[in-house]
């Protein structure tokens, strides 16, 4: 297959631009083992495909045969080589020349993939086949279980053992894929198998579940009442090592309480367009068809857009009934790159419509007055817009459009004309515009280039340059109709203060005679404008708004179904570099990790001051059974939002919510004190709609680092720029009609100075 060389961004940019903390640990990007995972990509130079498809098993153990697994590989195969790809290797029975898929052989070719990867490469790799599940003995699973994928030299375990002979677990798949990965190169993971519900083929006429009870392979104690309620990931959310260098994106096929199911298309209606196999073997499993159907057809569109068509494919009345309710889902983190072509993106943000709501609101930025463009296809072109609307309510996870004209200009308050009728063809809806609905305060400049205290200082003249200054990028910000700002001397929203040549923003700038926050070179020479330094502002408050809202909403009659945990280990003063030498901060706190050289873990604290090399950690575990998108926000000083997501399934074991976090006042990206807030938004999962996950949505830095998560080992790539229009805080009604949840913690980073004074004093 052609392909452009690589393209990865260097490291020196990198170094320059690094994010502003160290994870301890990252997770790995789990893969349900009723998962698929799209193409990961950045912009490689070898594609390779390994596609497995499990059919025939032993069945004098009582493990029925399944129909579908050799139609998906041979269906993956031709979908893959229309695109371009040339090394596909098989490991399936029924399919000449192709070695039986025994787990030595799946295991084998993958330690092979890891062997042959180079950075850039792409590795696609498909398992078709039975799962199910065992008890999981190094307690790492949220639900007590291991997820298993079925090889054909499956047997039967003895009385009383708790792990199923030949049984590939999910920790295997996740340690071979991180093999893979280490080297540089990226992994496309689709795993079309079950292993929830209730039992082999309850799907009904014409469909049939991947799914075996583990009973049939003599584990005892794993029921099919608590097989369909818990954990079905099948590479687990543990914490990954930090020298992953290729990146992962998963599709999964189905919610964590559903069946992935294979289906008879030869009894599908024929005006949908369904796979047929010369054989008359017209089985196939519903997720692979789909998502092959999409490959085949896709242009230059993201695997968001590929994920969202799959979605309404599979929801289409030519369906079968009973395998219309499987509801996939996505992790990972190049959702909104070019299906097969790269890193590169083509940052399309649509969200699913349902005659006039949006599965979408107020925590994607979504505002009263908002105008969508309307489209059929999730992979339509720009030219192919069937309408536009305009939203008229908001909630925190949908919201209500009516349609409007092209010419509608976007306000909350009037809506414009009410058009007519919603185009019954719209499927989904895309953002064009988002209104101002409310205005940022910034205080005056604030004039301490003379006087370090924290007292009351005086302001600069209107009249002064940097006052002119900041009022001209204040008309040129609000002339975009993304935000809105003025000043005011008597309160605000942000303060503004000169110090040491540089403008500072933050909710203070002043922290004992130190300053903190934003800084912003008054002499031309900052990489960023000042115009941007206004965006991200009103960006960052515009979250902070909508997150904080929904967190004061909260009823004490609707408690959250997560329980989140937070600890704190304080790094020992004594061996911070003193001031003045030079501060190598990557060295430092590595250091101080080394030496364990923290006090004991405590509960995070309202308001907490932290200090340079502290470490953060944050967990949650479900009070309730039940499937939750929970996303990690965090805002930090320097108005930088960066989203982490879990998944969190059933309330056994806690996980971890994002990356373990160590602050830094002096960070490898420069100096960052200040006052920080993070959110936990936590909503239950829904059905035949994407899973809540903000990572990439909410952030908003330019650069390719982002907020506090440096690795040890390496720079890892956390926020990118999405480009979209920053808006104000809008109306936010109705957060009770909807299960979301916010919790939110705020706490300041303390300038070293600060810190060394108070220890000498």
């Amino acid at each position: 297959m052609s392909r452009r060389p690589p393209t990865r961004p260097c490291s020196n940019r990198l170094d320059r631009q690094t994010i502003r903390s160290w994870p301890l640990t990252i997770l790995l990007i789990a893969v349900c083992f009723l998962s698929s995972i799209s193409f990961v990509s950045s912009t490689q130079a070898k594609t390779t495909a390994l596609l497995i498809g499990v059919s025939d098993y032993d069945e004098t153990i009582g493990l029925a045969d399944l129909r579908g697994p050799v139609n998906d590989v041979k269906l993956m195969r031709d979908a893959l080589q229309s695109r371009g790809v040339t090394d596909i290797r098989i490991l399936a029975d029924g399919i000449e020349g192709s070695a039986r898929p025994t787990r030595n052989e799946i295991m084998s070719a993958l330690a092979k993939l890891a062997n042959e990867a180079a950075d850039g490469d792409l590795y696609i790799i498909h398992m078709s086949g039975h799962g199910t599940r065992q008890p999981d003995d190094n307690d790492d699973e949220a639900d007590g279980y291991d997820e298993l994928f079925l090889p054909a030299d499956v047997t039967r375990a003895e009385p009383g053992a708790r792990q199923i002979p030949n049984a590939i677990v999910d920790e295997e798949l996740g340690n071979a894929i991180d093999l893979i990965r280490k080297t540089g190169a990226d992994v496309w993971f689709i795993m079309d198998a079950c292993h929830s519900g209730t039992g082999l083929r309850a799907g009904g006429l014409n469909t049939a579940d991947r799914y075996i009870d583990p009973s049939v392979l003599g584990i005892s104690g794993v029921t099919s009442s608590n097989a369909g309620k818990n954990d079905d990931k099948l590479i687990v959310d543990r914490q990954k090592p930090d020298n992953l260098q290729g990146k992962l994106i998963a599709f999964y096929s189905a919610q964590a309480d559903e069946l992935a199911r294979e289906v008879d298309f030869s009894s599908v209606d024929r005006s949908d367009t369904a796979p047929t196999n010369p054989d008359q073997n017209n089985w196939f499993g519903l997720f692979t068809a789909k998502l092959a159907n999409r490959i085949l057809s896709a242009g230059s569109i993201s695997y968001r857009q590929l994920f969202q068509g799959i979605m309404a494919d599979m929801n289409s009345t030519n369906v079968p009934g009973a395998a219309r309710l499987q509801t996939p889902h996505w992790e990972g983190d190049l959702i909104d790159a070019v299906v097969l072509g790269g890193s590169d993106t083509v940052d399309v943000r649509q969200y699913q419509v349902d005659f006039d709501m949006l599965s979408a609101g107020a925590v994607h930025g979504i505002e009263i007055g908002t105008v969508v463009e309307l489209v059929a296809d999730a992979a339509a072109s720009s030219d192919e817009i069937i309408g536009y609307a305009q939203v008229e309510d908001v909630t925190p996870l949908t919201s209500f459009v009516r349609p409007v004209s092209d010419q509608c200009v976007p306000t909350p308050d009037p809506l414009c004309e009410n058009s007519g009728q919603l185009s019954e063809k719209a499927q989904f809806a895309r953002v064009t515009v988002v209104p101002v609905s409310s205005t940022i305060t910034l205080s005056p400049v604030l004039d301490r280039s003379e006087n370090l205290g924290d007292e009351k200082v005086s302001a600069l003249a209107d009249t002064h340059p940097l006052s002119v200054q900041l009022q001209q990028a204040i008309k040129a910000t609000n002339s975009k109709n993304t935000s809105r700002f003025e000043t005011d001397n008597s309160g605000y929203d942000v303060e503004v203060s000169l110090h040491d040549d540089k403008l500072w923003f933050g909710q203070v700038t002043m922290v004992k005679g130190v300053p903190v926050g934003l800084s912003w070179k008054i002499d031309g020479t900052d990489s960023i404008s000042l115009e941007s330094i206004l965006q991200r502002i009103a960006y960052a408050q515009r979250f902070s708004g909508i997150f904080s809202s929904i967190a004061e909403s909260a009823s004490l009659l609707n408690p959250s179904p997560i329980e989140v945990s937070s600890s704190w280990r304080s790094s020992e003063v004594k061996l911070l570099s003193p001031i003045g030498a030079e501060i190598n901060p990557v060295r430092e706190c590595r250091n101080i990790m080394r030496r364990d050289a923290f006090t004991s873990q405590t509960q995070l604290p309202p308001r907490a001051k932290l200090k340079q090399c502290d470490i953060l950690q944050f967990s949650a575990r479900g009070v309730l059974s039940g499937v939750r998108d929970v996303n990690r926000i965090h805002i930090d000083s320097k108005f930088c939002v960066r989203a982490q997501y879990t998944r969190i399934e059933d309330n056994r074991t806690k996980l971890s919510l994002g990356d373990d976090m160590i602050m830094c006042s002096d960070c490898p990206d420069g100096y960052s004190a200040g006052h920080e807030q993070l959110f936990v938004l936590v909503s239950e999962a829904r059905v035949n709609q994407e899973p809540l996950n903000l990572e990439g949505v909410v952030d908003n830095c330019t650069s390719r680092s982002g907020t506090r998560g440096i690795g040890q080992q390496t720079i890892s790539n956390f926020l990118k720029s999405l480009g979209k229009q920053p808006g104000t805080r809008g109306s936010m009604g109705g957060f009770a009609t909807e299960n979301v949840w916010v919790e939110r913690l705020d706490w300041q980073v303390v300038p070293r100075v600060s810190v060394l004074q108070l220890t000498k004093q």
